[in-house]
């Protein structure tokens, strides 16, 4: 958990579960729906409310309510046992006990020390003990707690960077293939649509005519256009190399994915007018389900579109399905419609 969501002040809900093997494997993937359900319910009565679950053991859960009272918290806490048991009974099953139990953070315990060292005061047993017994608790948690923090700044320190594009300060491929994966997979539960946009540039070469740093400089600003005109929860990522992009749009169809990719086309051209070289893209669309309902043929099918945009002259938006004949009008330039 990073610092800047815990806010200055809020609640921690601890949540223990009565342990039960013939569905304990499922209680978690149940609790998450039921978590999915409560925020949906929250959004519709305007409550903007943030939930943090964190898994702590296999019968133990954190929720983590930045900036609300410890009493807010256990009540949203019990919307959420309404909710789960809901789902757990629509499915025959029998809802488990909760054990809840809750704590009040403020700003002397956001920063991670501090923070680490009030939920592991939770999981001491509470059992009474010598002034001398929890003087050496306390040394204990003293000495272990700052090297356990700055493990997981390290570590997560090392994920952004294995995540990262080092030049375009964009997700990388890697983050890419996670976010397509799990889009796809909610796609494939919904049966909602979703679109993916393979962009590249058009002039790359010119710039690194000039130098690879000029080059490097043309694809971090690129990345920054694109990313002005997308909307909450889509998600952009540079590609393998060059000045490639691949951009996810959850819930468009084609038709929508059509219409962002032209209006980042025209976007991209009329930004640069002005620069050194000005640049273009070309951009291939592949929408969920039509073309395609795994991961590798939808990415097959948007890289094909993007070469034939490519082919037909650059500076254009190409559907998927044009490279299979379905439809002439299917390719988008400037001015005019193949």
């Amino acid at each position: 958990m990073k610092e800047k969501r815990h806010a200055d002040q809020g609640a921690i809900v601890f949540l223990r579960f009565s342990q039960q093997p013939d569905w304990a494997g499922e209680m978690f993937p149940r609790l998450k729906e039921a978590l999915t359900d409560l925020t949906l319910e929250l959004k519709v009565q305007r409550k903007k409310i943030k939930i943090i679950p964190v898994r702590l053991a296999d019968d133990r859960l954190l929720l983590l309510y930045p900036g609300l009272t410890p009493r807010r918290a256990l009540m949203i806490t019990g919307r959420l046992q309404v909710v789960y048991s809901r789902r757990v009974a629509t499915r025959g099953g029998l809802s488990p006990d909760f054990r809840t139990n809750v704590i009040g953070y403020g700003p002397g315990e956001k920063e991670m020390t501090a923070f680490l060292r009030l939920v592991f005061h939770h999981f001491l047993p509470e059992t009474e003990s010598t002034e001398k017994d929890s003087g050496a608790v306390e040394e204990l948690l003293t000495t272990l707690v700052p090297h356990i923090a700055e493990s997981y700044l390290l570590l997560d320190q090392a994920q952004n960077l294995a995540l990262c594009d080092d030049v375009s300060g964009l997700p990388n491929h890697r983050a890419a293939q996670t976010v397509l994966g799990e889009k796809l997979n909610k796609s494939l539960k919904e049966q909602a649509p979703f679109s993916i946009l393979f962009v590249d540039g058009d002039n790359l070469r010119q710039y690194n005519d000039v130098s690879y740093q000029k080059g490097n400089c043309m694809i971090r600003k690129l990345g920054e256009i694109l990313a002005s005109q997308l909307r909450r929860g889509d998600f952009l990522a540079r590609w393998f190399s060059g000045d490639e992009f691949l951009i996810v749009l959850p819930g468009a169809d084609r038709r929508k994915a059509v219409r962002v990719g032209e209006r980042l086309r025209l976007l991209v051209e009329e930004t640069t007018r002005d620069w050194l070289f000005p640049i273009t893209i070309s951009v291939g669309v592949a929408s969920f389900p039509e073309d395609g309902k795994n991961l590798e043929e939808l990415l097959r099918k948007a890289e094909e579109a993007n070469a034939l945009a490519k082919k037909s002259g650059k500076n254009q938006v190409c559907e998927a399905r044009a490279c299979y004949g379905e439809s002439a009008a299917a390719v988008y330039q400037k001015k005019k419609t193949c």
